[in-house]
C-alpha cells in the first residue's frame, strides 16, 4: 500500500513531539513538597477512595500544585504524564494570543470595490467582502456595514457579490474531529470570513395542537441551509428531538417528537462552506439597506491581491475576545484565533501554522518540549499536555503584563463562565479562577487560587479515563476546596499511605515501563497465569484498571462475543427475492430483491477478494442459470436487518477516504470499498495510470496526477469528496515508482452493491425493463424467495479479521450480533451483547464499548476487562478458534515482523492495536517453562512508536524466556 496520503497531517504532529527524556521545565525556588502535608495526605485518600467504587476506578489523573507566593510545590501527582486536556488546551491559545498580538488587537473585515461607482451610486463592477479571521462578526455587523456603504453613496450594483476567505486556509475542521460532533455549534467549521460562528440557531417550537407540526425558526434566516421537518407534536411536556446534518450536505434533518406543553427547543447547527453563508447573510442585508442588485448578480470567491479598502469594519479587542473564549470556553473563538496567529505570525492561517506560534511562545515560558497542540479548543484528542506544563504556563503569565487580561478571561467558582454552577457555598466560591474542560472520558481544570492566608496558587487537575464524569468533577472540586482552606487543612484521621505492591516480575519489567522516553506516557500492564490462581497468578500488575484506549484490542472482546454467542460454524446470509416466482418464459415481471444480513465477505471476483464466500458474480450467474432474461421491475436492495448509522461513533471526519474507516450497512460489498490501482505513465507530464476495481459507473475518479521525472517529489494522493462517491486522484507520482493501490471506501453501501450486481447481471446479459431503478427499501412480506446464499464459517471470518485486523469484519461483527441477540442491528445492541458475555465470564462491565473494532476513541477499557475475556475464553469450547484467530508473533497477520529471532516468536497470540498515541498488545504467551500467560499491556500517550513497540516487545520476551 502507498500509505504517504495516509494521514499527512502526521508529519506536522510528529514535529512538535520530542524526546519525553529532556522535557524542559523552569528551575523553581523549591521543588520539595511535603508528602505528609494534610493537603497531601488529603488528595491522596481521596484518590485512594476512588480506586475503589467501580464508578471511578479507571479515572487516572495528572495534579500539580504550585504556590506562586512561596515558589513551592505543594503537591504533585503524575504530573509529568500526558493527558488529553480538552478546553484546558484554550489557556495554551490564549496565552499565546494575547503574547503575540496583543490585548488591544482588532480583526478587521474590509469591503472592496472592483469597478467604478457613479456619481449616480452605481457600481460598474463587482463587490467585494474580504475577511481577517473575526470570530466575533455578527449580521448586526454587516447591517451596519451595509448602512456604510449606503451612506457613502452606493445605491446599485452592476456587478458580482465576491467573498475573499484567503487569510485562511481551506481545512475547515480540526485534526481527528469526531464526524457524529458535526452538526453541533461547538464543532463549526472555520473560514476567514465569518458571521454567526459559523452555526444557524435552529428554534422548535410545538404546534397548536397535535394534529399540527411543530414550527421551525432559523436565526439568522437563510436558505443557504435547509430545514427538513419530520418532528411530531405529542401529548404532555416531555421532548425526543433528533438533529442530523448529513456530512457533506447543508440539509438539517429534525425528527422525533416535541411535547405540546413543551418549551421551545433550540439547537446550534452547523454547514458547509461557510463564507457563502456570509454571502447570502451579506445579500440580504445590502437588500435591506435598499442597495439594488441585478436578477444575474452571483455570489462567487476570490482573492483581494491589491487595492484600498472602501470601508473597514473592526471588531472588539481581543480582550474582551477571550472573555467569552475562555469564560464560556467557546471553541470557534479558540480555533479562529489560532488560525489568525498562524496567518499574522507565520503568514499561514492554518492549524499548522497557528500551533507552532502557541510552541514560540511556550518555549519562552520554559516548555520546550513534550506537549502536542493540533487545534485551539481541545476538541481533538490529539492534543496531550501535562500538569506540570500547565503550571509553567501559569507561572510565566503571573510576570507578564497581560497577566491581569487572562486571569479575568477565567470562569470564577460559583459566580459566572463554565464554574457558574459549581463550588457555590464553599470556601472555593470566589477563590477559583480556572478553565474547564470536559468531553467524553475527560474532564480537566487548571486556573488560580487564593488561600486562606492570601497566598495566590497555580494548580492544574487533568483527568482522562473517566467512566462517570461526576466523579471527574467531585474530585477537582475537592481539591480546589482544599486550596482555598489552605493552609488551614485538617488531615484526615486512619489514612496510611498504600505501599506499592511488588511482583515476581516487578524488578524486570519496572524498568521498562519507567525508562524516561517514555515518562509522558500511562502504561496499563496485566499479567496473568493461566495454570496458578489467587495471589499467585498475578505475575505483574499496573495501573491495571485504568480505563485506556485500546485502538484494536477492542476486536478480542468483538470476536469473543461473536463467536460464543453466535457459534463458530454460524453463517451470514444474502437473499434473492421476486415479486412473484421466477417465470418459465425468461421474463420476470416485478421487482428484484437483494436482502443483505451483515456479511462482511460478500465480494466481487478480483484484487478486493480476500476470503472465500459469496461474490456478486455467484449472484448475477445463478439468476442467468434460472433462465431469466428481463425483469421488468425494479432492483430493490434491503439492508433494514442492519441500523442507518454508517460510521461508527467518533470515528475522526479526516479519516474517511481510507480504507481502515469504511462506511457501513447489513448490504454491503468488497469491506464498503472500491480499488484504485495506479503507476507512472511512460512519460513525465502525462497522466498518472489508473485503473478503477471493479469496474463500476458507481463511483467517479476525476484523475489529474501528474506523472514527474523520477527523483522528484511524490505528492501523489488519493482523496474522496466528502458525503459523495466522487474520488480524487492528484499531485505527482515520479517515473521509477513501482504502482501501487489503495482501497477508498464508498457512501451507501447497498446502492454500490445494487449496481455492481446490475452491471455483473448486464454481463450475463439479463436486463431490466427500461424505467427500471435502484431503490433502497425492505423486502415486501409478499416478496417470494428464490434463494439464500451462505458465507464461509464464522470461525474463518474471526480469524481474517483478527489476524489483519480488519475494521469492517469488527464492525459488521458486532452489529450481527446485536441484531441475532438483541433484535437491533446496531453497535449500541451490539456493545450490550458484549458486556453480557464479559460479565459471563466474570469480569466487571464498567467500560465504555462504542464500537466494534476500536477506531472510535470514545472506547475507555481497562487491562483488567481485557483479561477477564481472555481467561474466559481459555476455558470455552470456541477457545481453539479464537485462539487460532491470534497473529503469532513472527509468523503471521499484524505480527509477522515483529519479535522474530526472540523467545517470543511462535510463543506469542496476540493481538495488536495502534492508533497515534495509542499501543496496545494483548493476548496468551507461552513461557520457556511451559507456563501458559494471558496479558494485556496498553500504552496511552505520545512517544516515538518505537519507543512503545520496544516496551512491549521487552516484556514478551522477558515473558517467553521465563523459567
Amino acid at each position: 500500500m502507498n500509505y504517504l496520503s495516509v494521514r499527512r497531517v502526521c508529519m506536522w504532529i510528529l514535529m512538535l513531539i520530542v524526546a519525553w527524556q529532556v522535557a524542559v521545565v523552569p528551575a523553581y525556588a523549591k521543588s520539595s513538597d511535603d508528602a505528609e502535608s494534610p493537603l497531601s495526605i488529603s488528595v491522596e485518600k481521596y484518590l485512594s477512595d476512588l480506586k475503589k467504587d467501580e464508578n471511578s476506578m479507571g479515572m487516572y489523573a495528572g495534579i500539580a500544585v504550585y504556590d506562586l507566593t512561596e515558589k513551592t510545590f505543594l503537591y504533585r501527582h503524575n504530573e509529568k504524564r500526558n493527558y488529553i486536556p480538552a478546553s484546558n488546551m484554550k489557556l495554551f491559545t490564549t496565552v499565546a494570543g494575547v503574547d503575540k498580538l496583543g490585548p488591544a488587537y482588532q480583526w478587521k473585515t474590509e469591503v472592496y470595490v472592483a469597478g467604478t461607482l457613479t456619481n449616480g451610486g452605481v457600481l460598474q463592477g463587482d463587490l467585494i467582502l474580504k475577511g481577517y479571521g473575526d470570530p466575533s462578526l455578527t449580521p448586526a455587523d454587516l447591517k451596519d456595514l451595509a448602512f456604510a456603504l449606503k451612506e457613502k453613496g452606493l445605491k446599485h450594483i452592476n456587478g458580482n457579490l465576491l467573498l475573499d476567505e484567503s487569510y485562511f486556509d481551506d481545512t475547515r475542521l480540526g485534526v481527528s474531529w469526531m464526524w457524529d460532533d458535526e452538526p453541533y455549534g461547538y464543532s463549526a467549521q472555520l473560514s476567514a470570513l465569518a458571521v454567526h460562528k459559523n452555526f444557524v440557531t435552529v428554534t422548535m417550537t410545538p404546534g397548536k395542537t397535535v394534529t399540527t407540526p411543530p414550527v421551525l425558526a432559523m436565526e439568522p434566516a437563510t436558505t443557504y441551509v435547509k430545514l427538513t421537518n419530520q418532528l411530531k407534536t405529542v401529548e404532555g411536556d416531555k421532548s425526543d428531538i433528533t438533529v442530523e446534518r448529513p456530512r457533506g450536505k447543508n440539509e438539517v434533518i429534525i425528527s422525533g417528537t416535541i411535547g405540546l406543553k413543551a418549551k421551545p427547543y433550540q439547537q446550534d447547527v452547523t454547514m458547509e462552506d461557510p463564507a457563502l453563508f456570509v454571502g447570502e447573510v451579506w445579500k440580504q442585508e445590502l437588500a435591506a439597506q435598499g442597495i439594488k442588485l441585478n436578477p444575474n448578480t452571483a455570489m462567487k470567491k476570490t482573492v483581494v491581491t491589491n487595492g484600498v479598502p472602501f470601508h473597514t469594519h473592526l471588531s472588539k479587542p481581543l480582550h474582551e475576545i477571550i472573555v467569552e473564549l475562555n469564560k464560556e470556553s467557546d471553541n470557534f473563538y479558540a480555533e479562529m484565533l489560532l488560525k489568525t496567529l498562524g496567518s499574522t505570525q507565520k503568514g499561514k492561517g492554518s492549524f499548522e501554522a497557528g500551533s507552532e506560534v502557541v510552541a514560540d511562545v511556550m518555549k519562552r515560558a520554559g516548555i520546550e518540549t513534550g506537549f502536542t497542540q493540533v487545534d485551539g479548543s481541545g476538541l481533538s484528542r490529539f492534543d496531550l499536555i501535562t500538569a506540570e506544563q500547565m503550571i509553567t504556563l501559569l507561572s510565566f503569565v503571573q510576570d507578564q503584563d497581560y497577566r491581569d487580561v487572562l486571569e479575568q478571561s477565567l470562569p470564577i467558582a460559583g459566580v459566572d463562565g463554565s464554574l457558574k454552577n459549581r463550588m457555590k457555598g464553599t470556601a472555593a466560591e470566589n477563590k477559583i479562577i480556572a478553565k474547564t474542560g470536559s468531553m467524553g472520558g475527560v474532564n480537566s481544570l487548571s486556573g488560580y487560587a487564593t488561600t486562606k492566608n492570601g497566598n495566590k496558587l497555580a494548580f492544574s487537575i487533568l483527568i482522562n479515563g473517566i467512566y462517570k464524569s461526576k466523579y471527574a468533577r467531585d474530585l477537582q472540586d475537592n481539591v480546589a476546596v482544599l486550596l482555598a482552606t489552605y493552609p488551614e487543612i485538617k488531615a484526615p484521621e486512619g489514612y496510611d499511605h498504600e505501599t506499592e505492591k511488588t511482583y515476581k516480575l516487578s524488578t524486570l519489567i519496572d524498568p521498562i515501563l519507567d525508562q524516561p522516553e517514555a515518562t509522558g506516557v500511562t502504561a496499563g500492564v496485566l499479567i496473568r497465569s493461566l495454570d496458578a490462581s489467587g495471589e499467585d497468578a498475578i505475575w505483574y500488575e499496573r495501573d491495571a484498571d485504568s480505563l485506556l484506549t485500546p485502538a484494536s484490542n477492542l476486536k478480542l472482546l468483538t470476536s469473543a462475543t461473536a463467536l460464543t454467542q453466535l457459534g463458530t460454524d454460524f453463517t451470514f446470509k444474502t437473499e434473492l427475492y421476486g415479486d412473484a416466482p421466477i417465470a418459465k418464459n425468461g421474463v420476470q415481471q416485478g421487482n428484484l430483491y437483494v436482502k443483505g444480513y451483515g456479511d462482511p465477505t460478500l465480494h466481487t471476483e478480483n484484487a478486493l477478494k480476500v476470503q472465500e464466500g459469496v461474490s456478486i458474480e455467484q449472484l448475477a450467474a445463478w439468476i442467468k442459470d434460472r433462465g431469466i432474461k428481463r425483469i421488468n421491475g425494479n432492483l430493490i436492495v434491503d439492508d433494514s436487518y442492519f441500523d442507518q448509522q454508517r460510521l461508527g461513533l467518533g470515528w475522526a471526519w479526516d479519516d474517511e477516504s481510507y480504507y481502515y474507516n469504511p462506511t457501513l450497512g447489513a448490504l454491503a460489498l468488497n469491506r464498503g470499498t472500491v480499488m484504485v490501482e495506479y503507476k507512472p505513465a511512460q512519460k513525465p507530464n502525462e497522466r498518472v495510470q489508473v485503473n478503477l476495481l471493479p469496474k463500476t459507473s458507481y463511483v467517479n475518479v476525476i484523475n489529474d496526477a501528474v506523472t514527474v521525472e523520477e527523483g522528484k517529489a511524490n505528492t501523489f494522493a488519493i482523496t474522496r469528496d466528502r458525503g459523495t462517491n466522487t474520488i480524487r486522484v492528484t499531485g505527482n507520482l515520479p517515473l521509477g515508482h513501482g504502482g501501487d493501490y489503495e482501497r477508498v471506501p464508498v457512501e451507501e453501501a447497498a446502492k454500490y452493491v445494487a449496481t455492481v450486481l446490475k452491471e455483473a447481471l448486464a454481463k450475463q446479459g439479463v436486463s431490466f425493463g427500461g424505467n427500471s431503478t435502484i431503490l433502497v427499501q425492505s423486502t415486501p412480506a409478499a416478496a417470494v424467495k428464490w434463494n439464500e446464499f451462505h458465507s464461509r464459517p464464522l470461525q474463518e471470518i474471526v480469524n481474517y479479521m483478527n489476524k489483519k485486523s480488519d475494521n469492517f469484519y469488527a464492525e459488521m461483527l458486532l452489529k450481527t450480533v446485536g441484531a441475532v441477540k438483541k433484535g437491533e442491528g446496531s453497535a449500541d445492541a451490539g456493545a450490550a451483547a458484549v458486556l453480557d458475555t464479559v460479565s459471563a465470564f466474570g469480569g466487571r462491565t464498567n467500560f465504555d464499548m462504542v464500537d466494534g473494532s476500536g477506531l472510535t476513541r470514545y472506547n475507555l477499557i481497562s487491562p483488567r476487562h481485557i483479561l477477564s475475556v481472555l481467561e474466559g475464553m481459555s476455558k470455552r469450547a470456541e477457545f481453539r478458534a479464537f485462539d487460532e484467530s491470534l497473529p503469532i508473533a513472527g509468523v503471521d497477520g499484524t505480527l509477522k515482523n515483529r519479535l522474530k529471532d526472540t523467545e517470543a516468536a511462535n510463543r506469542l497470540h496476540a493481538k495488536s492495536g495502534s492508533m497515534t498515541g495509542v499501543n496496545s498488545l494483548s493476548g496468551y504467551i507461552t513461557t520457556k517453562s511451559g507456563e501458559r500467560l494471558a496479558l494485556s499491556i496498553i500504552l496511552n500517550g505520545y512517544a516515538e512508536d518505537r519507543v512503545l513497540t520496544d516496551i512491549q516487545d521487552q516484556i514478551v520476551t522477558i515473558l517467553a524466556e521465563y523459567e
